[in-house]
C-alpha cells in the first residue's frame, strides 16, 4: 500500500519550529499515524467533500495533561495537507 503524501503549510513550519525537541518527537509520530491512515483523525463539522479538515491529537507523556494537537485536511488522492501544530492543555482520553 502506497504512503499519503503528506505536505505541511508554511503556518506549520513555523509551529513545528517553535516545539520543543520532545514535543517534535512526539509530532512526528503523530505524521506517522496521519500518513498511514487519515481518517485517524477527528474530523471538524462543516467540512464538506472530497477535502476534509481533522484533528489530531496525542499527549506529551503516557501521564501527561498536555498534548499535542495537529490540524490537517485530506483530499482523496491529492494527499494530506498538514495546517497547524499547537500545544493543547488538556487531560486526552
Amino acid at each position: 500500500m502506497n504512503e499519503v503524501p503528506l505536505e505541511e503549510a508554511e503556518p506549520a513550519r513555523k509551529a513545528f519550529g517553535d516545539l520543543a525537541e520532545g514535543e517534535r518527537e512526539v509530532v512526528r509520530e503523530a505524521l506517522v499515524a496521519i500518513r498511514r491512515d487519515p481518517a485517524v483523525g477527528r474530523e471538524i463539522p462543516g467540512w464538506r467533500p472530497p477535502s476534509v479538515e481533522y484533528t489530531y491529537t496525542t499527549p506529551l507523556a503516557r501521564d501527561s495533561a498536555e498534548a499535542i494537537t495537529v490540524v490537517y485536511t485530506h483530499t482523496p488522492g491529492m494527499g494530506v495537507t498538514v495546517v497547524y501544530y499547537f500545544r493543547d492543555p488538556q487531560v486526552v482520553d
